[in-house]
């Protein structure tokens, strides 16, 4: 028998079943008027059977409209393949219950894992605007690379730009490894003072990448009690700095390398005054922020090796000829046009070939890096010093008279003639000789100068060895 059929049956039956007592119930109830009683009396109850039954049915199709919406297709075959739901009419209001439970169940599941769906949808969209993030950053630290502007720039917008994609993240700072010291330093931060944190420089056992990393010091290191992990890892004096510089404040800090062929060359911290503001996303977010500007920095010192190979002598740290002239040229046609004096300080070293004799060409160049060193220390940042020659310098003083040229040279040769290094025990002498020529004053072409300068220097040159015969003589009595 088909389903709607047995269906039809059923009603029928049910409506008989009512009209009996009905009947039964109007029989002993005869002042009210047994017919209309009856009636009244069978029109409840069908009304009641068939509205329960209609309502019980429309909660039914909302429940299978709703699990069909949830697009879950094993969800969706669990309830609607569930046998009580197939059964009959009647046979599904009597299970009704169970349906519901079921129902309830398949229906708490959808919402978690919705829920879930949701957590990981808004994960994608973090990710996502962090690789946009980091493209933008990549560009501009890229763009200042190639104007080789100042290093402090392009640590300040790496520092920003992570500061700003992290949640929760208010402060941070980034430290260096310093190569001659093997300790890090703090190169530019956010939300700190920069001076007193400069007076704070640690190993990498000091660090909470050390502490936390557990011997895998490539990845990145979340830290939740910052004030004990300093308080355990610096000493006093450092701690002390720490808090001064507002570096005690944070409450976590979310601490990542920055690995350069297998080389920690930076530390990237960034900080937060919330507890449980980062979670492992965060964690795997700025461990690739990381090393994408790895890359770029990579990127970024075989450029500068490029650019100083170029400019500087790998020698003497000097600027080269070629480089030298090239800023003389630029120089030229701005002095030709304001007439802005500048002077040209041509130097040799003294006694450098008997010394190589002598000593070897090892003691000759340990004289020229301090020679070098020296000169540098007293000269300003805006002049110019370059190597032209094996023991041949010339010095840039730009904005100069003659007159104070040759005074401010005086002073540089005071303070450098008695110096000396010490090779193999042996103290041997830095010292030189050295002609200045001026422009306006002996001429504005530069070959002029430089010739004039020439024979200025060799006048000097002579005058102080025979002044000073008892370095020479040392030398020879080696």
């Amino acid at each position: 028998m088909k389903p709607k059929i047995a269906f039809i049956l059923r009603i029928i039956l049910m409506i008989l079943f009512i009209a009996l007592l009905s009947a039964v119930t109007a029989f002993f109830i005869k002042p009210l008027g047994q017919a209309a009683l009856f009636l009244s009396i069978f029109a409840i109850f069908s009304i009641a059977l068939l509205g329960t039954y209609y309502y019980y049915n429309h909660l039914l199709q909302l429940m299978v409209s709703n699990i069909q919406s949830i697009g879950n297709k094993e969800l969706m075959d669990r309830f609607l393949k569930d046998p009580n739901l197939l059964k009959g009419h009647f046979s599904r209001l009597r299970n009704f219950k169970f349906i519901t439970e079921q129902y309830s169940k398949t229906y708490r599941d959808a919402q978690i894992e919705q829920t879930e769906n949701e957590s990981k949808l808004r994960e994608l969209e973090r990710i996502n605007l962090f690789k946009n993030h980091i493209l933008d950053t990549l560009l501009k630290v890229n763009h200042l690379f190639l104007n080789l502007n100042d290093s402090n720039d392009y640590y300040s917008v790496i520092l920003n730009s992570a500061i700003d994609v992290i949640e929760h993240a208010d402060k941070g700072s980034l430290l260096l490894f310093n190569a001659q010291t093997e300790r890090f330093e703090f190169k530019t931060c956010v939300g700190f003072d920069l001076h007193e944190l400069k007076k704070v420089t640690m190993t990498l056992e000091e660090t909470f990448l050390f502490k936390n990393a557990h011997g895998n010091y490539e990845e990145p290191t979340l830290i939740k009690n910052v004030r004990q992990s300093d308080h355990e890892l610096l000493d006093e004096e450092s701690f002390q700095n720490l808090e001064r510089a507002g570096g005690l404040e944070i409450v976590e800090t979310l601490s990542s390398p920055i690995v350069i062929d297998g080389q920690i060359i930076a530390i990237l911290n960034i900080d937060s005054e919330v507890p449980d503001a980062f979670d492992e996303v965060d964690k795997q977010l700025i461990h690739f922020f990381a090393s994408q500007i790895a890359i770029a920095l990579k990127n970024k010192y075989l450029v500068d090796e490029t650019v100083n190979m170029s400019r500087y002598d790998k020698l003497t740290g000097a600027y080269n000829r070629s480089y030298f002239e090239k800023i003389l040229s630029t120089h030229k046609e701005y002095s030709m046009d304001t007439l802005e004096p500048y002077s040209l300080i041509l130097c040799d070293l003294n006694y450098l070939k008997i010394i190589n004799d002598t000593y070897g060409h090892s003691a000759g160049d340990l004289i020229l890096r301090e020679f070098s060193s020296l000169i540098h220390y007293h000269i300003r940042e805006t002049d110019v010093f370059s190597r032209i020659g094996g023991d041949e310098f010339v010095i840039f003083l730009r904005n100069i008279s003659h007159t104070n040229a040759e005074e401010k040279m005086a002073k540089v040769f005071q303070a450098i003639e008695n110096s000396t290094v010490d090779f193999q025990g042996q103290l041997l002498p830095v010292s030189f000789s050295y002609g200045i020529a001026s422009s306006p004053d002996d001429s504005m072409i530069y070959d002029v100068l430089i010739k004039i300068a020439d024979i200025r220097m060799y006048k000097f040159k002579e005058k102080y060895k025979l002044e000073h015969p008892d370095k020479i003589s040392f030398i020879n009595n080696f």
